[in-house]
């Protein structure tokens, strides 16, 4: 379905829905779609934060989840990869709040995140085994996994049942209370008044239009759209500005690399601008090192407007009052045989 004719189909399940239950500025929720077959526990939570900082989830075991997602930091990679892997074409975006997201990868092709997990495994530039049964093989090797395994799931590890535990632990990877939750719940000095002038004129814009709900990136899963059902927007949307030649956003075709569809050229999941201030470099290349200029790139290219210094210094603080609260996350200790690293067998 072509961009236009999904969104009509979006708002008109948001006008159907009653006033009280959809504003376009939300809170971050307290509570997170779980999906039904794979619900959360808190042994589950543990094994995936185990899974998550453990190099040994890798085939040559050099790669860490955490780093193309490093949570020491924003959730991404800052424009790199890990020196044992070739750079990727697209930059990784942030896991913080990625629960609120309905489809993933930029382009939209995961309906699940423990579908997007199983791919990771799989892929030749990142965790890099060869298939899933190289997956089950490893971590049946590997001292203390079975036992964790058998204990959260009644069987042995396999690819799914890693991707399940994974979820688990991202699914928790929440900020809340950010100055802007707290401004939206009725405190309102949480922000500057330069903030909300720039919330303001964020509004005035257009750019709610698309970086709206709970995430600033369209409906969470809810009556409005369901999970596995994407929210895309064109980008550029208007090319041909000479940012298309300094940043290279035009090249990559998008979503119309999994659909075939010349209509979804350039078609992108909408990103979250929660914690935007943290996940620089910015947009699918990684191109755009300063929130200040992707705040320009994004008016021209998106909405044909020129903005003044001052009207983007006022967007960029209140874009950075989404900054939230990041969890404590104690590193977890990794299954080990006699305090060593058990060697990889294949």
């Amino acid at each position: 379905m072509r961009f236009a004719a999904r969104l009509i189909c979006l708002l008109a399940a948001v006008a159907a829905l009653p006033a009280q239950a959809y504003d376009i500025l939300q809170p971050l929720p307290e509570r997170v779609y779980v999906p039904a077959h794979n619900p959360q526990t808190p042994d589950k939570i543990a094994l995936g934060a185990q899974l998550f900082f453990d190099a040994r989830l890798s085939y040559d075991g050099r790669v860490r989840c955490n780093d193309c997602h490093d949570l020491m930091a924003g959730g991404e990679s800052k424009g790199r990869t890990p020196a044992a892997r070739p750079r990727l074409e697209r930059d990784p975006p942030t896991l913080w709040n990625v629960a609120v997201q309905t489809v993933y990868f930029w382009d939209g092709r995961a309906p699940s995140l423990e579908g997007a997990l199983r791919e990771h495994l799989l892929d030749g530039r990142i965790m890099a085994f060869p298939d899933e049964a190289a997956v089950a093989r490893r971590l049946a090797t590997l001292p203390g996994y079975p036992e964790r395994f058998q204990a959260v799931f009644g069987e042995a590890p396999d690819a799914q049942r890693a991707s399940e535990a994974l979820a688990a632990f991202i699914r928790t990877l929440l900020t809340p209370d950010s100055p802007f939750d707290r401004y939206v719940r009725g405190e309102k000095d949480a922000i500057s008044p330069q903030a909300k002038r720039g919330l303001k004129v964020f509004d005035d814009l257009g750019c709610l239009s698309c970086h709206f709900g709970p995430n600033f990136a369209g409906p969470a899963p809810g009556p409005a759209i369901g999970p596995g059902e994407g929210f895309y927007e064109l980008f550029p949307n208007h090319p041909g500005t000479e940012y298309d030649a300094r940043y290279g956003i035009a090249l990559d075709p998008g979503r119309e690399r999994v659909t075939g569809d010349p209509g979804h050229r350039r078609m992108w999941r909408v990103p979250t601008l929660r914690n935007i201030a943290l996940t620089a470099p910015y947009f699918h290349n990684g191109s755009v090192d300063s929130l200040e200029e992707a705040i320009r790139v994004m008016a021209k290219t998106q909405l044909r407007a020129e903005l003044d210094e001052d009207t983007v210094a006022d967007i960029a603080a209140f874009l950075r009052t989404l900054t939230g609260r990041r969890p404590q996350l104690p590193l977890p200790q990794l299954p080990v045989e006699d305090g060593r690293v058990a060697p990889l067998s294949r």
